[in-house]
């Protein structure tokens, strides 16, 4: 049975035993897969937040921005 890969350890945050039935190269790829969807969701969220910073006034924004901590 294949040991889990680190990085797929990584990505889910911890070990998960099922997982190394899985295949080595399937294991790099959910590993991928789940760093792309990280990421895709990290950018929908920042767009998220920039749309509703829009109907903030603009002078206040950068205000709103150190409070937010963005």
């Amino acid at each position: 049975m294949p040991k889990l890969d680190a990085a797929l350890i990584d990505a889910l945050g911890g070990p998960m035993p099922e997982l190394e039935q899985l295949s080595a190269a399937n294991q790099k790829k959910l590993a991928a897969d789940l760093a792309a969807a990280h990421q895709a969701h990290d950018a929908f969220l920042k767009q998220s937040m920039d749309n509703a910073l829009e109907h903030i006034p603009r002078l206040l924004r950068g205000t709103v921005k150190k409070i937010l901590g963005l």
